[in-house]
């Protein structure tokens, strides 16, 4: 009796393991996280106003994989500055340095594919805040879409202050 249980376990095994692999993966969006401020002493980031850490569920980023601008409002004209980011020599950690004007208001949007960051200045121009929008699917936060009309009327509320 035990031979012939021991084919049929093994056979139940296999399935169930051919079943695992063949399931698809569940994967998650990246995700940025913003470092400010930024280490002075530290030669890769020096005179960067922030780093921007990259995190994808398999392998590195690469600095092409992100994108961002500098959205402001200067003398109540919009404006619009793409960003450049530079390279630390750590895996997955970009340097941002500032290449916006120092008047007028500004915050910054900042992509890796589906996912991006709002950061907001204080009156000093130091990082104060950062949100990663999200929307709600079933029981995950998952990153959206930022339009422009929410970075216009985000920008009109912070220049009011």
């Amino acid at each position: 009796m035990r031979r012939l249980l021991l084919p049929a376990f093994a056979a139940v095994v296999v399935m169930a393991a051919a079943a695992f692999t063949t399931a698809p993966l569940l994967k998650w969006p990246p995700w940025l996280s913003i470092e400010a401020p930024v280490n002075p002493f530290d030669p890769a980031a020096r005179g960067a106003l922030m780093l921007v850490h990259v995190s994808f569920r398999e392998g590195d980023a690469r600095i092409s994989d992100l994108s961002g601008a500098a959205e402001g409002m200067v003398g109540g004209v919009r404006r619009s500055v793409p960003l450049h980011f530079t390279e630390t020599g750590r895996a997955n950690t970009f340097a941002l340095r500032r290449q916006w004007p120092a008047e007028g208001t500004w915050l910054l949007r900042l992509s890796v594919r589906e996912t991006t960051a709002l950061v907001m200045f204080d009156r000093d121009g130091a990082v104060s805040s950062v949100r990663v929008p999200v929307r709600r699917s079933g029981t995950f936060d998952l990153p959206r879409a930022v339009s422009a009309r929410e970075i216009d009327s985000t920008l009109a509320v912070a220049a009011s202050r």
